[in-house]
């Protein structure tokens, strides 16, 4: 081995071991979407670059066998790039069988075409050097395999591209990350075709794919890249009068907008990737029960009620992913209510005090007692006065004075009006 071949050679085992500690970082985080499909993206650039790697350090067997053992690498990491992002991005209705078989046949029949070139030259058609790891052309399936893989790794990058431009200020720095990550391998070969390449007679590809890993790996771990990602974005929507808030699975807040903020008396800075209940003070005071209306009372910035729904958030296999909470202030509709409930009160307070005579009364034809509900004979006096509100002044008609004081109202005594009158008074 000469110099050069020992620098190639170690560059690349440096860059097969960055991508091996990615891929062990990113599958600590799988069961994100899109986790797993990126720890096998690592995998696939430390596999290229471990085997391109051995190609420079001439181990055995010699000839072509670790160059097109690199082509394991090559055929997956694209694809798995793609699946990466569909997953990312929330088009996991993209990864039907159907693609998914095409995705994996390609790859197969590329691997099969490669090794058995020497009987067909399908792939390399005789354009292959044995002192050259790298070829800009080839045969027909070689340019079949080219075209599909750029073009794979172009619509990842238009969809990084739509979602960048579609997604708020955090996220767009997210995926503004992503799509350096994604270009980087572009940018590698046009310096490899316009022959600015620094390592003459390296392939750079895996190098690019190494320093997208590194760049996914800065992103892992000062971004929360997977940990917190845009999960309930298309449900929100910016203007709307209700209060959204969605958070992950593990309590951590994903998404808001401005409604929310100002129904929680909050500023919209670092608020995504924090814990809610650090943040928000109403947190605990909410049950945690899914679909079910609950009131809840906030002091800031002024005494307001909020009727508050939280809906579990699932994927397409109904693995959780968050929760969404949907909050609409009611303040105004309870000070209607208790104003409701206050007159209510006043009207059964006025009835109760209000007592009526009705139906038809027995009464006593001699004594002229009546009968209550109960069937005891009360006097008319007490009667009226326990069903109405009616008071009782006592005095003496003209036609019973003669019979109670027949010496003063009798046939002999003086029955002038006035002296009755006065009497009576």
């Amino acid at each position: 081995m000469n110099a050069q071949e020992i620098l190639y050679s170690t560059i690349l085992s440096v860059a097969s071991l960055i991508s091996l500690g990615v891929a062990h970082l990113v599958w600590q985080r799988r069961q994100a979407p899109g986790g797993i499909a990126l720890t096998l993206f690592m995998f696939s650039m430390a596999w290229w670059s471990g085997t391109y790697a051995l190609f420079w350090a001439q181990l055995p067997p010699s000839g072509f066998f670790w160059l097109n053992a690199t082509y394991l690498g090559v055929v997956t990491i694209t694809p798995l790039f793609f699946v990466f992002v569909l997953q990312f991005t929330n088009r996991q209705q993209w990864l039907h069988r159907h693609l998914l078989t095409m995705l994996a046949g390609m790859g197969l029949i590329t691997l099969i075409l490669l090794w058995t070139d020497p009987w067909h030259g399908l792939f390399f058609a005789g354009l292959r050097s044995e002192t050259d790891s790298v070829i800009f052309s080839g045969g027909p399936w070689f340019w079949t395999f080219f075209i599909y893989a750029y073009s794979l790794n172009l619509l990842s990058i238009l969809l990084l591209v739509k979602e960048y431009r579609a997604n708020q200020t955090f996220y767009r720095r997210q995926l503004g990350l992503l799509l350096l990550a994604g270009l980087i391998p572009w940018f590698a070969n046009i310096f490899s075709f316009l022959g600015l390449n620094p390592l003459p007679g390296l392939d750079l590809t895996p190098l690019a794919f190494t320093l997208t890993g590194m760049l996914t790996a800065v992103t892992l771990q000062h971004r929360r890249f997977l940990d917190v990602r845009p999960i309930a974005r298309d449900k929100v929507v910016e203007q709307i009068h209700d209060g959204i808030l969605v958070l992950d699975t593990q309590n951590r807040i994903v998404d808001f907008n401005p409604a929310f903020l100002q129904m929680a008396d909050l500023q919209e800075q670092n608020l995504i990737g924090q814990q809610v209940a650090e943040v928000w003070s109403g947190w605990a005071n909410l049950g945690g029960k899914h679909s079910e209306d609950q009131e809840l009372f906030v002091a800031k910035p002024s005494p307001t009620c909020l009727q508050v729904r939280v809906i579990p958030l699932t994927g397409k296999q109904q693995e959780p992913q968050g929760q969404l909470l949907m909050m609409s202030n009611i303040t105004k509709r309870k000070e209607m209510q208790a104003e409701r409930e206050a007159l209510i009160e006043t009207l059964q307070t006025t009835l109760a005090q209000v007592k009526t005579l009705h139906g038809l009364l027995p009464i006593c034809a001699n004594c002229k007692k009546i009968r209550d509900d109960d069937g005891y004979w009360q006097d008319v006096a007490v009667y009226v006065r326990d069903h109405t509100e009616a008071e009782f002044s006592h005095s003496i008609c003209p036609d019973c004075l003669p019979e109670l004081y027949p010496t003063i109202y009798g046939p002999e005594a003086d029955k002038t009006p006035e002296k009755a009158a006065d009497f009576a008074d």
